[in-house]
């Protein structure tokens, strides 16, 4: 007998479960599995997005009106203060004409009185009053 170096060989027939128990990979399929499975922690950051999300409409959406309003507020101070400039001119105005149109009237009264009777002197005597008036009225 011939020495032999050959490492031990049984001769075991292979049978089919065996074969398909070498495919299997258990734990790809479970890394697979849990790959596609419901995350909590996927879920509760997608909500509080969400929620951050609604929070940040809602914020803008109120400081734009705010905004707007504020605006508006001071366009209706800026054209009261107008209105009340545009009056206190108006009035002035009015009391100027009025004053000069009663110290016309009297200087026209005088002039045609101090003239004998004379209605040129009168008229002019009007119309300087009436400046006279308008100037310092």
């Amino acid at each position: 007998m011939a020495l032999s170096f050959d490492p031990i060989s049984f001769n075991t027939p292979r049978s089919n479960a065996s074969t398909y128990g070498n495919a299997v990979d258990l734990g790809k399929i479970w890394r697979t599995n849990r790959g596609q499975s419901f995350s909590p922690s996927d879920f509760i950051a997608q909500d509080i997005a969400n929620k951050s999300a609604v929070e940040t409409a809602a914020s803008s959406a109120d400081a734009y009106a705010m905004g707007k309003s504020l605006g508006a507020i001071g366009m209706v101070s800026a054209a009261e203060k107008q209105a009340e400039e545009l009056k206190k001119q108006a009035e002035k105005s009015a009391r100027k004409s009025m004053f000069g149109s009663a110290l016309g009237a009297v200087a026209g009264i005088g002039g045609t009185l101090l003239s004998g009777g004379n209605p040129m002197v009168g008229a002019l005597a009007s119309k300087g009053g009436n400046m006279l008036g308008n100037l310092f009225g």
